[in-house]
C-alpha cells in the first residue's frame, strides 16, 4: 500500500504518531528512492504500509498521469493547485485539508465531472462541513476528540462508518497547528492505523 504525503511537516507527525502508538508495519520514504520487487512483494502481502515523502513540485508527476504504481491515499496539504483532479485517475483516495483555500477550483471541476466513484474525496480541517473534525481538543489532557462525520473507505476499500473517538495525544504533538494535526490523524484513520 503507497501513501505519497507533499508536506514535510505532515510526514513527520505522521512518522512520530506512529512512534507514540507503537505501530509498526510502515516504513518511510523521501524522495525518488525506490524499493527492490522482494520488499515491494512483502510490504504487499504483510500489510507494510510505505509513506512517501514527495516535494510539491514533483508531486504532480507522480500522481498526474497515473504512474506504474498508483497510490491507494494521497495527502495534499498545500499544493492542489498543481493538480488538474479533472485528469486524475489511478489513485484510490485523496486527503485534502480544505482549510488552505487554493487548488479548489479545479476540485469543484472534479466533482461535477461524474468521476464521483473513481476517487474517493476525504476533507479534513476545522469547517464544520468537512468529512472529518475535531469535536473537541483539551490541552490539558492532551486529547482530541476525532469526528469522521460520513461514511468513507479506507485504504483497503473497507467501509468506515461516521464515529466519535477521543485519541490520547502526547503534548508535543499537540504542539502542532490544529490543521495539521488533524491531517495526520485522518490519514492514519484512513490507513487504519488509529
Amino acid at each position: 500500500m503507497r501513501v505519497i504525503e507533499e508536506k514535510p511537516k505532515i510526514f513527520e507527525l505522521i512518522k512520530n504518531t506512529l512512534r507514540a502508538n507503537g505501530c509498526e508495519k510502515s516504513v518511510f520514504v523521501c524522495g525518488s528512492a525506490e524499493f527492490g520487487a522482494d520488499i515491494k512483494k512483502y510490504a504487499a502481502e504483510n500489510g507494510v504500509i510505505i509513506f512517501r515523502h514527495i516535494s510539491p513540485a514533483a508531486i504532480k508527476t507522480e500522481i498526474n498521469p497515473v504512474p506504474e504504481e498508483p497510490a491507494d491515499l494521497v495527502i495534499l496539504g498545500a499544493c492542489r493547485n498543481n493538480i488538474d483532479f479533472v485528469k486524475l485517475g489511478g489513485v484510490k483516495s485523496i486527503l485534502l485539508n480544505i482549510d488552505n483555500p487554493r487548488g479548489v477550483d479545479s476540485l469543484d471541476k472534479f466533482n461535477k465531472s461524474g468521476k464521483d466513484g473513481q476517487v474517493q474525496i476525504v476533507t479534513c480541517g476545522l469547517k464544520e462541513k468537512d468529512t472529518v473534525i475535531f469535536s473537541s481538543i483539551n490541552l490539558d489532557e492532551g486529547s482530541v476528540i476525532l469526528d469522521l462525520q460520513r461514511g468513507v473507505k479506507n485504504i483497503n476499500g473497507e467501509p468506515l462508518e461516521p464515529f466519535e473517538k477521543q485519541l490520547d495525544i502526547s503534548g508535543s504533538l499537540l504542539a502542532n497547528p490544529a490543521e495539521d494535526l488533524i491531517l495526520a490523524l485522518t490519514a492514519l484513520t484512513l490507513c487504519g492505523r488509529l
